[in-house]
């Protein structure tokens, strides 16, 4: 247990959790949607591959519901939220890769 903390403190920002979703995603994806619900509205929401705090993406510019395009990696994402108290639900959803 010591040793999954170590590394979620090494791979997230202060304040952010890890979530690992390695074992839902299917294999040969490379970007996910991920459906996310906020509560209160007004919150924010921010998500990014776990140890690429650089491709921070943020949610939902006052808006209860939204779509974000993230990249898949490893299957691990660190999360963070704008306040304390504040609920939110996740969901992913995946669509084949189209070539023209």
């Amino acid at each position: 247990m010591e040793k999954l903390l170590i590394i979620a403190a090494l791979t997230c920002q202060p304040g952010d959790r890890l979530v690992d979703w390695h074992d839902r995603i299917p294999r040969g994806i490379d970007f996910a949607d991920v459906v996310i619900t906020l509560n209160p509205f007004y919150t924010r929401l921010l998500i990014y591959p776990a140890g690429h705090p650089e491709q921070t993406q943020r949610c939902c510019n006052n808006r209860q519901i939204s779509v974000l395009h993230v990249p898949v990696g490893d299957g691990r994402f660190c999360i963070g939220q704008s306040q304390p108290q504040m609920k939110w639900k996740l969901q992913l959803t995946f669509r084949p890769e189209v070539e023209m």
